[in-house]
């Protein structure tokens, strides 16, 4: 058997690889990326994090049979794979024998065809999440804030609005998630005064992270259901910090290089943690065994006495290494350093997001 390539004309990278990660599932395949480029600078492009121990494009993050992503041709399978590649690099496969497939960008849906008929169409729900079919939203209406722009979560980076549609559908819940970028958030930060709970997620855009940090202190001092992932938790853990004298100015190395006083510093080997590691966790509200990574930066040890003078636990690690934080004296304040969200899918959604809804869903009275 030759391979299968699907040449793929998304402009964006959420969008690439959707219809081949299902078509290589109902055909029981592995599939293969050859890695695209984009025209726009999209910070979080190649985010998803693999087992094999990189990132991948972002848009393969729902794939449960991707092996590789590949940037040479030649590394490609011969036999027995789906394959896909931007459309326009077509002429870089035009040597090697399996035939073509087209996924093709109509507005509101996505169309897989061969030269004959359409092999599949796909719309997205709410959260962004590709079917063949456009499930109602229905159930008890929870307004979650998710920070950053809804352009970033929905074309660049889809993981975690995807996983707050797993566990809302789960819940039989609707999660109307307001987008707050955080560069416009307001000086009194009214915007979190309406919502039931609110995500910091991950990213590659340090300049998310002051707004990340001022909603974070906002909310350690609120009821209101709090869930950081890997930049959010570090946002987090630097709000916690500058809960003391003079710590106030407390901020990660990757964000201000040059500041007097880091939060995150860089591994002393600089190493890069990225893939699928044991999760060793004490206060989580849930069971996780596995964590997804991609950092290179780490809690700074030396502050380990301000974080604990805040009331903030450290509720997972890995020797010394902090991997979640939680505020006891909250109903649910907690922070991973990984990305549960790349494990989250329709119909298995990841606990920690079951547990933040279910949080958002029963406020203490």
């Amino acid at each position: 058997m030759s391979p299968i390539f699907i040449l793929d004309d998304s402009p964006v990278p959420a969008r690439f690889g959707v219809t081949a990660s299902l078509w290589a599932s109902q055909l029981g395949l592995p599939l293969w990326s050859l890695r695209p480029d984009f025209d726009r600078d999209f910070h979080d492009s190649h985010q998803h994090v693999i087992r094999a121990g990189y990132c991948v494009t972002s848009g393969l993050c729902r794939s449960d049979t991707l092996l590789q992503e590949v940037t040479d041709p030649t590394q490609l399978p011969t036999q027995d794979a789906v394959v896909v590649l931007s459309a326009s690099q077509m002429q870089r496969i035009a040597m090697l024998q399996g035939s073509r497939l087209h996924s093709l960008t109509r507005h509101d849906r996505l169309e897989l065809r061969d030269d004959n008929q359409t092999l599949l169409q796909l719309v997205a729900d709410d959260y962004g999440r590709w079917s063949t079919f456009h499930p109602q939203s229905a159930g008890t209406l929870l307004r979650i804030g998710l920070i950053g722009r809804e352009n970033d979560h929905r074309q660049v980076y889809p993981a975690t609005l995807a996983a707050l549609g797993d566990a809302a559908t789960a819940l039989n819940l609707r999660a109307e998630v307001h987008f707050l970028p955080p560069a416009s958030l307001s000086a009194d930060l009214h915007e979190l005064n309406s919502l039931h709970g609110v995500v910091l997620p991950g990213g590659a855009s340090m300049a998310a992270v002051a707004g990340q940090i001022r909603v974070a202190e906002a909310t350690l001092s609120r009821t209101l259901p709090t869930l950081g992932l890997c930049l959010g938790m570090q946002s987090m853990s630097t709000a916690a910090v500058r809960q003391s004298k003079g710590f106030e100015q407390a901020i990660p190395a990757e964000v201000a290089p040059d500041a007097a006083l880091h939060s995150f510093i860089a591994f002393e080997d600089a190493r890069h943690r990225c893939g699928v590691l044991p999760f060793t966790f004490s206060g989580l509200p849930a069971a996780i065994p596995e964590m997804h990574y991609n950092h290179r930066y780490r809690f700074n040890p030396s502050l380990l006495p301000q974080l604990a003078a805040s009331g903030v636990k450290i509720s997972a690690k890995t020797g010394d290494i902090v991997e979640g934080i939680s505020l006891p004296t909250l109903p649910f304040w907690h922070g991973v350093q990984g990305h549960p969200e790349l494990l989250s899918r329709a119909g298995a959604p990841h606990p920690l997001f079951i547990a933040f809804l279910l949080a958002a869903l029963n406020p203490p009275a």
